[in-house]
């Protein structure tokens, strides 16, 4: 080889001498930024102000606690853009009709009692944005929308269909035309046809709580999140799929309605179940790290949520869910670590009768 080519091998080897294995926390929280950034663009579009004054308060309530935070540690933190994130979160599973001037305070306060109770982000075992919210609540409950569901309603085969019907869930003029292209080509194949409405639940539901409205563009976010390895799929597909199969038998059992008739859509498509699922259930240091922890965690967390949120169209149902899940994973840690521990010690005691110590 030549000089040149050993000194161009060896820049090479220079540049990128590691591979990381996944993406670091900033590069993941800028992509959850960029991607709520769209669902703030769709409020604008639709002229939904009081939203985007909402989100604006608790995104500066989460801003100014981590500078404060910062200043009284006099360090330096690299999580300002996680901050952000969770301001963001915190905006848009309030109601768009709570108070900007009390989400601020909530805010900022909140935080900063968490930040000095947690012991910074790497501590944080719980859900500091879903904390947030669920003291918004306490103190702002009356802001909250009821359920919309009443035992009787969910007697029918399809509720959804039923609020679609009397106005709770509009129907927009695109709707139909999709529809009926959709039942002559793809359901028609499946022999199946769903009715007008569902396109524009799926689209816009025009829930007071911004977080429930754009369920396509969620599902557009969590296919970037899980094909780029920033999201594990695991603990979300495990939630969604113990929650769907109990909203679709139980809820059914439970209430006195058609057995395996539970509406699926009404329960995705309403309380935030698919924004929770992809943006809060799995946050920093909340979850499991085996993937039989991730697992069962994931199943625990459908089970909670078919007992807090319901069939559908809670408010903070999924709020407390995560909560709740929160308060069980660090349990399931230890197990981890106690499994972890004995996996190892096993395996130190197998090389060392090999070697012939013991």
């Amino acid at each position: 080889m030549s000089g040149k080519s050993n000194e161009k091998l060896y820049n090479k080897m220079l540049i990128r001498p590691f591979t990381y294995a996944s993406q670091s926390v900033g590069n993941s929280s800028l992509t959850l930024a960029v991607l709520l950034a769209v669902q703030i663009f769709m409020l604008l579009l639709t002229k939904s102000y009081s939203a985007l004054c909402v989100i604006g308060c608790s995104l500066s309530g989460s801003l100014c606690a981590e500078a404060a935070d910062r200043l009284y540690h006099k360090s330096y933190h690299f999580s300002d853009m996680t901050s952000a994130v969770q301001g963001i979160i915190i905006g848009m599973l309030l109601p768009s009709t709570f108070p900007p001037v009390s989400v601020f305070f909530i805010t900022f306060f909140t935080m900063i009692f968490l930040k000095y109770m947690f012991g910074g982000f790497a501590n944080a075992w719980g859900n500091t944005a879903a904390i947030t919210i669920a003291v918004c609540w306490i103190i702002g409950m009356k802001a909250f929308p009821g359920l919309i569901v009443t035992k009787n309603l969910l007697q029918m085969r399809n509720p959804s269909y039923t609020l679609i019907q009397t106005g709770v869930f509009p129907v927009f003029k695109f709707d139909p035309p999709i529809t009926e292209a959709l039942n002559n080509s793809l359901f028609r194949i499946l022999k199946v046809s769903i009715p007008d409405g569902y396109i524009s639940m799926l689209w816009d539901t025009h829930s007071v709580i911004p977080a429930f409205r754009f369920n396509f563009i969620t599902l557009i976010s969590s296919i970037v999140l899980f094909s780029s390895g920033m999201l594990s799929i695991l603990i979300p597909a495990c939630f969604i799929t113990t929650y769907g199969l109990l909203v679709r038998f139980a809820g059914p059992f439970i209430c006195g309605g058609i057995p395996g008739q539970g509406d699926l859509l009404l329960a995705f498509l309403t309380s935030g179940t698919i924004f929770c699922s992809i943006f809060v259930i799995q946050w920093y240091g909340t979850t499991p790290l085996t993937y039989t922890g991730k697992i069962l965690y994931g199943i625990i967390c459908g089970v909670l949520a078919f007992m807090i949120a319901g069939c559908g169209t809670s408010s903070v149902g999924m709020i407390f869910t995560i909560l709740c899940a929160n308060i069980i994973s660090p349990i399931i840690q230890i197990i981890e670590d106690k499994n972890n521990k004995k996996a190892l010690y096993s395996m130190l005691d197998e090389n060392l009768k090999d070697e012939g110590i013991r």
